[in-house]
């Protein structure tokens, strides 16, 4: 009897299979999966770290005595059916358990791995078990702490990486670094150099959401163009979320990025926030300028309960003045996002973007039918999408991350 793992590599954004061998032909078994010291970037932040996540399924073994989580059809449990990567992506933490934030980077862990074991029964009884590791972070990344005047990030590159492009990555409402980094590991695990930047919420950092320096983010490009790692005519930046409005409006201040990918974009500036309530200044600023905005309305919210969609009047002089932008542009969204009318923000930046009256750069977009604004790495479980159909919202955060994956590798 053996449980073996199947898959192109050990990163945390690629399939893999949990094959088992050596059974009773036709015999039915529990297959168990644990996620250990698993950091899931759709879970709560302050969700506790040492928390298992945990899935099920039960599974016959076919004629020769073997069963493939990917290939067997789950006849029930966390989930039924026959999907690649179903059983991982039904995975739920088995406990509601709490932790505090830490406001000072160095407190914050990195998170670069984790542990999956898989366990076989039959009739409650345990019949064999096995350990994987995965990673977000593999061993040949190295890793620094930066401090700018107003940004704290983490850079990560490969080991002996020279004249490697660079990207700059950047969370949405939260501000931090933990979503920002997660997402960096895995892209310099895939080439990159890259610089998971916090813009609030750190100590030494804003507090709120509210007139945030662009500076911030010129500040971390001069580092990175600076740096033997990186070849400084091929930086680009992600965003998502309100990092994806930052992202366009970087990108349209500084020329010397080259390549964006935008995750669940606005098209325009909009008000900043302090805490849950509206602060009545610009989310961003610019040399000591409040950049115009769009201010939150009431009657917008009011009517966007009662429609079920988002619904946002833009002010003119708050659009994105992505028609200056000086590289090549990737917009991906949902078509039913939940939060902001994402959809709308990328015909409206694909509108601006054609007064360029250039072909010098590629703009792609990509529209996601069966999933929402949480839009992060490819397989990673979901649940916040309760009124969705599972098997779309996993395939749409395949879809989504590998093109980022390769837009990057194509223009960057």
């Amino acid at each position: 009897m053996r449980i073996h793992l199947v898959s192109q590599d050990n990163l945390a954004d690629s399939p893999f299979d949990i094959q088992i061998s050596g059974l009773e032909a036709n015999v039915t078994y529990l297959v168990r999966m644990t996620l250990v010291d698993y950091y899931n970037i759709n879970a709560p932040m302050d969700l506790e770290a040492t928390v298992p996540w945990q899935s099920q399924g039960i599974y016959t073994a076919d004629e020769l005595g073997q069963i493939s989580v990917n290939k067997t059809y789950c006849q029930t449990g966390s989930y039924q059916g026959q999907v690649e990567m179903g059983l991982f992506f039904n995975s739920k933490p088995t406990e509601n358990k709490r932790m505090s934030l830490q406001s000072n980077l160095s407190d914050i862990p990195l998170r670069d791995s984790f542990e999956i074991q898989v366990e076989l029964l039959k009739n409650e009884e345990a019949l064999e078990k096995a350990r994987f590791k995965r990673y977000y972070q593999t061993p040949q990344i190295r890793h620094e702490e930066l401090h700018f005047s107003k940004a704290q990030a983490r850079l990560f590159y490969p080991e002996r990486a020279k004249n490697l492009p660079a990207i700059i990555v950047l969370s949405g409402s939260d501000g931090r670094i933990e979503k920002a980094q997660n997402i960096a590991q895995i892209l310099a695990s895939r080439g990159f150099v890259t610089m998971a930047v916090a813009y609030f919420g750190l100590e030494g950092l804003p507090k709120d959401l509210d007139r945030i320096d662009l500076d911030s983010i010129e500040k971390a490009l001069s580092y990175l163009a600076c740096l033997p790692q990186v070849d400084g005519e091929r930086i680009g930046i992600y965003g998502r979320s309100k990092g994806a409005e930052l992202a366009l409006l970087a990108v349209s201040f500084f020329p010397e990025l080259k390549c964006l990918v935008v995750n669940s974009p606005s098209c325009a500036v909009l008000e900043g926030m302090k805490g849950y309530r509206n602060s009545g200044h610009s989310s961003w600023t610019y040399r000591g300028k409040e950049l115009p905005y769009t201010k939150f309305s009431f009657k917008d919210f009011i009517i966007s309960k009662l429609l079920r969609r988002p619904q946002i009047h833009y002010q003119t002089d708050s659009y994105i003045p992505v028609e200056k932008i000086q590289g090549h542009l990737f917009l991906i969204g949902a078509e039913k996002d939940e939060i902001w009318p994402t959809y709308e923000s990328i015909e409206k930046i694909e509108e601006r973007w054609k007064r360029r009256g250039t072909s010098a750069y590629k703009l792609k977009k990509l529209i996601l039918k069966s999933s929402g604004h949480m839009l992060t790495l490819a397989y990673q479980p979901n649940s916040r999408y309760k009124k969705l159909a599972w098997k779309g919202v996993l395939a749409d955060s395949v879809k989504s991350w590998q093109a980022t994956v390769e837009f990057f590798k194509r223009y960057l």
